[in-house]
């Protein structure tokens, strides 16, 4: 199943945006959502992905599910990208399959 999983070809879903910090100039953000399946065993690897990913550039949000094995990044696509997730979550020592939209 897995492997049927890493076959299908994906849509990233992105939003373009421009915020204002107060004095100064615009700043442009493309804001994408990506889930993974993943598999951790218990509350102690849900914190240990949290932690470290919530610190990478460009995470906008993040929400790691210990019961549904999921992680879903919501990020800056201009300051980073899936790849980096991949790589990290795996140097974690956990798998990080993309999953469809």
């Amino acid at each position: 199943a897995i492997a049927a999983l890493m076959a299908v070809s994906f849509d990233v879903q992105c939003a373009g945006i421009q915020d204002r910090k107060p004095g100064k100039e615009k700043v442009a953000k493309k804001i994408c959502t990506v889930t993974f399946q993943t598999n951790m065993h218990c509350k102690n690897c849900e914190k240990k992905i949290t932690e470290n990913l919530s610190y990478m550039k460009g995470v906008e949000g993040l929400k790691v599910s210990l019961k549904d094995q999921e992680i879903t990044v919501k990020y800056d696509s201009l300051k980073t990208g899936e790849g980096a997730f991949v790589k990290e979550i795996e140097r974690l020592g956990y798998k990080a399959v993309r999953k469809p939209l």
